[in-house]
């Protein structure tokens, strides 16, 4: 495997030689003691990984380090620097110049790991754009409308009309095309987001679920299932150092951008003109059932239906899988969490066919659905759609297995043992 090519630039020649001793196994490595020169080979290398020292004679590290960022943001940038430099490297990485900064004489385990992690971080972000890029040009071949789905619609009960046999075969080239963009979307999402457990496509699936109860508009629970599988496509525009925080650790200024996805992903989704009703659904999934909530202060009925249940799930299946608090919580005790929420922030109706959904774990009706439980409700024949880990990442059960009850009573020994509490995703 190719290493990750790193470029150091320092005017002390024994800094370097030490920081080539280290890193040498690890990194593909370019060394200068010139920034110049340094910024000249980045023009034209614009490797990953960049580290300078901070007081440098030609120009010191912060501003080497801005020049890098007009050339290459995508870069992870680094800072060696002194006590005496402390205020001008806090200004550095306040004004997003760079990723870290390491202090003389610097930690050789901290350094190594903090650079690995950052190549990681790299390639994710190169990987997640890419997604994006092939989805944009997804987004030139769509031409459907919102009723050109093949579902019936309300109004006359009609399906849609195709007037001739070409027509027929330019439907489901389109047809196809849309659902390969949504798909990629929502891959996307997840591979920014950096979540394993396809929380968006489970969101969907039980929204669908819970719409189906609430509504006989086939378009409308169409309409929210694909809101659910892209109702974090504002995410994308927010870095993924904020997105593994859990919501409770941020700042109140990270939760303020942290906030802002919603409308970022209604303004990226509204164009595309056929996913202009799916754009209002994710738009208006802050406002509270009380109407003081956002983006428009809406209340009860006049929030969108879609908006009212995504607002539920989503914040449901946030609990349950540790996104929102520090603590792991059970979904009993996320359950009670949106219980206590009704009829202020989320809509009575919507929880309680959100929570007898939970408490039934009916089949979908089309494709699959996943249910989070824990111990307490796992039952003899339910299947795994993800592998269980203990705390250690050592795999107990893989996926695809079929509770026995004797899986459940190991799993309850191991609880009290280890005094941890185990969440399992169920396939139906």
């Amino acid at each position: 495997m190719t290493k990750p090519e790193l470029l150091i630039v320092d005017d002390e020649e024994d800094v370097l030689n030490a920081l080539k001793r280290l890193l040498r196994k690890e990194f593909e490595l370019h060394l200068f003691s010139d920034p110049l020169a340094a910024l000249d080979f980045f023009k034209n290398n614009p490797v990953p990984l960049v580290i300078s020292d901070m007081r440098m004679p030609i120009m010191d590290g912060a501003t080497f380090l801005a020049r890098v960022t007009e050339i290459s943001q995508r870069s992870k940038r680094f800072l060696l620097t002194g006590h005496a430099d402390i205020n001008s490297t806090v200004s550095a990485v306040n004004e997003g110049k760079i990723s870290h900064y390491f202090a003389k004489p610097w930690d050789n385990n901290e350094l190594v790991s903090e650079l690995k992690l950052a190549h990681e971080l790299f390639l994710s972000e190169v990987k997640s754009k890419r997604l994006l890029r092939r989805n944009i040009e997804k987004n030139a071949e769509l031409s459907l409308l919102n009723d050109a789905l093949g579902l019936e619609v309300d109004k006359g009960k009609k399906k849609l009309e195709l007037l001739s046999y070409r027509e027929a075969k330019s439907f489901v080239r389109l047809k196809k095309t849309f659902s390969t963009f949504i798909d990629l979307n929502a891959d996307t999402i997840s591979l920014h987001t950096q979540d394993k457990t396809k929380h968006n496509y489970r969101v969907a699936a039980q929204a669908r679920l819970v719409a189906e109860q609430l509504t006989n508009d086939k378009l409308v629970i169409f309409q929210i299932y694909i809101a659910g599988l892209l109702y974090e496509t504002g995410k994308l525009a927010l870095p993924q150092s904020l997105l593994v925080q859990t919501f409770d650790s941020m700042s109140q200024q990270d939760r303020t951008l942290f906030n802002n996805f919603y409308s970022e992903g209604f303004n990226l989704l509204l164009k595309v003109k056929e996913l202009s009703n799916i754009a209002n659904i994710i738009k208006h999934i802050p406002e509270h059932y009380n109407g003081l909530g956002l983006p428009e202060h809406l209340s009860k009925e006049d929030i969108p239906l879609g908006s009212r249940i995504l607002s539920v799930v989503s914040a449901y299946d946030n609990l349950a899988i540790g996104r929102q608090t520090q603590a792991v919580i059970s979904t009993i005790e996320a359950q009670h969490r949106i219980k206590e929420l009704s009829k202020s922030i989320y809509d009575p109706h919507v929880v309680n066919q959100f929570i007898t959904l939970l408490e039934s774990m009916p089949n979908a009706t089309e494709g699959s659905v996943e249910y989070i439980v824990n111990i307490s409700q796992l039952e003899v024949d339910h299947i795994l759609a993800k592998d269980l880990a203990n705390p250690n990442q050592s795999i107990l059960l893989t996926k695809g297995t079929i509770i026995e009850a004797h899986h459940i009573e190991k799993l309850k020994a191991l609880e009290v043992e280890h005094n941890v509490s185990f969440s399992l995703f169920i396939l139906k």
